[in-house]
């Protein structure tokens, strides 16, 4: 009978839930695609023929959808838990109605359950579908921007729908839930009040939440400099999430405040910016859902460019402190190196090579890794290959060496056995030494050359050169080039390959950004202007009551923008705040790490991305008020002409 009541109620509050629809079918069409892409990549894995590049290709794919699908739900959380506090907002009269003909906390809480459980439905179905539309799109998009050139194969639709409709409703019902339990505390007298008081004291759920939140970001801060990069790398990706919900959980307190800070400056100045301060204070919860939106995908955005950006800054500096090679060769074939090793002019033709083995976890479970096949004495004169902990002299046989970001991540160490199964047999390998990060020079595995007989390794294309005594870079610059003329290889300086190294990373992390945060950032975009319609939508009346007070309709229309700008601001100055301590923290571990090599590491900030982050997020939010502050009129104008229009009640 509830669910019956629930099901009338929602289809008569149809506008009210409009919002909620659009942003749960619009997260749940993201999360499908998101499963989608990630169950793509297991079934192509799957093919035969796919070298170990290949599958290499895959297993960061994988990694790169599953981090997507992750910053989608948290998105559509936020979100779609916003919208929903927005139909309890704009129903308080009628929720005091209820309690005031006799209606229980219980069963307007249930009620409103109902109405989520409704909704959540119909959303879930259309968003299936529209996940389903844009699988084709995706795979596209995925092989244009150049992420891969495999021809991704779709897994069965059933496992999208499988995992994106529950997820739509645990979603739908978890942003709910929230929202009906403060409804259920509406009092009877609600139906009777003019105007809304809304509380903007945190709660002590609230409070537990936020603290709980900061702490967890503030421990990482106080350890920055012990931290590995490649640690602070991983935090950069978790904890914009964390501290979105510690800032999102004090919102109604601390959103309108900081707005109304922001529009001190104009307050004086431009009557449309009081009021729009004036209204910001006033409806403190709905200021801070718009805002929602706004500071989640600015901190997460913004987080991961800083971080990505800065680590190419590190390794370009580890390549620069530990690259002793004059010359290095790329696109080398595997004939072509064997005459590089027999130069006359050449002392150490370094050729790097690479193995794909799985690393067998405890319990059976297994991943594929490449593994970095060196001689140790060839990589110590040309990469600086060095041991900061064991005995590179002790690397053959059935030995092996790990870097310290491995050693962090695995909690495996120096004694400690690593076990690969290669075609099947496993195999364990002793660790012997524990040696610097250096991602473009070696693997995080390095074993020797006759660690598992017959397995050479697979050359790379890239070969490190250093001469003979007496005989100098440039001339045996122009000898090798002259040697592979008609060849695709390339002799490049020191420097000119840690150049291009550093140029070839940005050009993937571009990439790998677009299929990160594209989805996330267009999802959020809709519901940034959802958000601002919504909330123009229910300060209506307060508005008609400024015009019977004397406002202007351009005065009215100008704090409509004042307030979408303020509250856009507010909510970048909250992700920026995010984003730079994060970005600091980044910082501090890299540097950290390569203190006393003498080399300083570079300081590259994305300006162009952060700058069109802001601004999109700004225009939309201003456009969004324009559209809803026009819609206001034309409405006002058609009940003027009508001769209906009713006299103005604040809610």
């Amino acid at each position: 009978m509830m669910l019956s009541l629930a099901r009338q109620s929602a289809r008569a509050s149809w506008r009210g839930y409009l919002g909620a629809f659009v942003a749960l079918a619009l997260g749940v069409a993201l999360l499908s695609l998101s499963t989608t892409l990630v169950g793509a990549t297991d079934a192509t894995a799957r093919q035969e023929g796919l070298t170990e590049a290949q599958r290499g290709q895959l297993d960061g794919l994988a990694s790169m959808f599953g981090i997507m699908a992750a910053v989608s739900m948290f998105m559509a959380v936020f979100v779609v838990g916003s919208t929903f506090g927005f139909v309890v907002a704009a129903r308080q009269r009628e929720l005091g109605l209820l309690r005031l003909i006799g209606a229980t906390p219980r069963q307007v809480r249930r009620l409103l359950l109902g109405e989520s459980v409704v909704v959540a439905a119909v959303a879930t179905v259309v968003g299936g579908l529209l996940g389903l539309l844009a699988v084709p799109v995706a795979f596209g998009l995925v092989r244009a921007i150049g992420v891969t050139d495999l021809h991704l194969q779709a897994p069965s639709p059933w496992i999208a729908w499988a995992v994106a409709a529950p997820s739509g409703m645990a979603v739908a019902l978890l942003g709910a839930r929230r929202s009906a339990r403060r409804a259920s505390r509406t009092s009877p007298t609600s139906a009777l009040r003019e105007a809304a008081v809304v509380p903007t004291r945190p709660s002590l759920g609230a409070l537990v939440v936020a603290v709980t939140c900061f702490g967890t970001v503030l421990i990482p801060f106080l350890l920055a400099s012990e931290l590995p990069p490649l640690f602070a790398l991983i935090a950069s990706i978790l904890l914009p999430e964390v501290a979105v919900v510690g800032i999102l959980a004090i919102g109604p307190a601390l959103v309108p405040r900081l707005a109304a800070l922001l529009a001190r400056p104009f307050a004086g100045r431009d009557v449309g910016a009081r009021m729009a301060r004036d209204e910001l204070r006033a409806a403190a919860r709905t200021t801070s859902a718009v805002a929602a939106p706004i500071v989640a995908i600015s901190a997460i955005a913004g987080s991961l460019m800083l971080a990505l950006s800065f680590t190419a800054d590190w390794t370009s500096a580890l390549n620069t402190a530990q690259l002793r090679a004059p010359l290095v060769v790329e696109g080398v074939e595997p004939s072509q190196a064997a005459s590089l090793t027999a130069d006359p002019q050449v002392a150490v033709a370094d050729v790097r090579r690479q193995v794909g083995w799985q690393v067998v976890e405890e319990g059976g479970a297994g991943y594929p890794e490449q593994v970095e096949v060196v001689d140790p004495v060839s990589a110590a004169a040309t990469r600086g290959l060095r041991a900061t902990s064991g005995d590179l002299g002790e690397l053959h046989g059935r030995a092996i060496a790990v870097t310290e970001g491995w050693v962090s991540e695995s909690g495996t160490g120096l004694g400690d056995t690593v076990r690969v199964r290669i075609e099947g047999e496993r195999i364990g390998l002793r660790v012997v030494a524990v040696v610097p990060e250096a991602p473009d020079l070696y693997g995080e595995l390095l074993v020797a050359t006759d660690a598992v007989p017959g397995v050479a390794g697979r050359p790379t294309g890239t070969v490190f050169v250093a001469p003979r005594p007496g005989v100098g870079p440039t001339p045996l610059t122009e000898h090798l080039a002259e040697g592979l003329r008609g060849t695709s290889a390339r002799v490049l300086s020191a420097q000119q390959w840690i150049e291009d190294t550093d140029a070839r990373t940005r050009r993937s992390n571009d990439a790998g950004l677009v299929v990160l945060l594209g989805p996330a950032a267009l999802y959020a975009g809709i519901a940034i202007i959802n958000a601002t319609l919504i909330g123009a939508s229910q300060q209506r009346r307060q508005r008609r009551l400024l015009v019977l007070l004397g406002a202007t309709r351009d005065q009215v229309r100008r704090a409509s923008i004042w307030q979408a700008g303020l509250v856009s601001a507010t909510g970048l100055l909250l992700g920026g705040t995010i984003t730079v301590s994060l970005g600091w923290l980044i910082r501090t571990a890299t540097t950290a790490d390569l203190a006393g090599t003498g080399v300083a590491v570079p300081l590259t900030i994305p300006w162009l991305p952060l700058l069109a982050t802001a601004s999109t997020c700004l225009a939309l939010g201003v456009l969004a008020a324009l559209v809803g502050s026009r819609s206001a009129r034309s409405e006002q104008r058609a009940d003027e002409t009508r001769g209906r229009t009713e006299p103005p009640v604040l809610a």
